[in-house]
């Protein structure tokens, strides 16, 4: 494959994580050495956020939901989509992932005053059934958004599925990222080319961060594996969607 050049693509903004860096590998992808769990870090990475959309219009109101979000706090519903699977204690298993989402709706009950609405089978959220969603995290539905949610301004959330920000400028697109936004999401995540599923933040870790009172963008390089991978941030980075709790 390395011949080849298989496996050697990546998004610009991850790209952009290694610039400080001298030759690196290109197969797949590079430890990020500012994960929480990395043996040490390495502070010549960059933390890489984008702003960006299907329209100037969204991308202009990202950052200003952001901004007032941060005066009020945000308020709303979480919304969390598993699907029954047995965790199995295998590390980036779907078994770990799914009980990392429902492990995730313990904690935001926990952490803070949001009513908590799980859908735990296969079945994704119906059609116009999530009411003032302030946070969605889920699976699995290939590049075919559900037009489920009616977002809160400051919401924040991502769908762990490959493929879903690809066409980030598209409005007609059915991926989640750009369908999201245009949907008035204020912050997300998602990859440009298969990333496999151990490349994605873990949901628990990931909201444990901003409920900790990190930004986005901390958020996100603290629990995100890899670098020179996939995966493009989108949303105000210095968002702080919760004091700390």
């Amino acid at each position: 494959d390395r011949i080849l050049g298989k496996e050697t693509n990546a998004s610009v903004d991850s790209e952009l994580s290694m610039v400080l860096f001298d030759d690196y590998e290109l197969y797949r992808w590079q430890p990020n050495k500012l994960n929480v769990n990395a043996p040490y870090w390495d502070f010549k990475t960059l933390m890489v956020c984008r702003l960006d959309g299907p329209s100037f219009e969204i991308v202009k109101a990202i950052v200003n939901k952001a901004m007032a979000t941060e005066k009020t706090g945000l308020k709303g519903i979480a919304y969390i989509d598993s699907r029954g699977i047995a965790d199995d204690k295998k590390p980036y298993s779907f078994g770990h992932f799914d009980q990392s989402l429902r492990d995730l709706a313990t904690l935001t009950r926990y952490r803070t005053e949001m009513t908590v609405k799980e859908e735990s089978t296969e079945k994704l959220f119906a059609p116009g059934t999530c009411q003032r969603a302030a946070i969605y995290c889920g699976w699995y539905s290939l590049k075919k958004y559900v037009d489920a949610f009616d977002f809160v301004d400051g919401a924040l959330g991502y769908h762990i599925s490959s493929l879903e920000a690809v066409d980030l400028r598209d409005p007609n697109s059915s991926q989640w990222c750009p369908a999201m936004l245009k949907d008035g999401i204020t912050a997300t995540l998602g990859a440009v080319a298969e990333p496999y599923l151990h490349s994605f933040p873990e949901p628990k870790a990931f909201f444990t961060e901003l409920f900790n009172g990190r930004c986005l963008v901390e958020a996100y390089y603290r629990t995100k594996p890899f670098n020179s991978w996939q995966f493009v941030l989108l949303g105000d980075p210095l968002y702080r969607p919760f004091k700390k709790l």
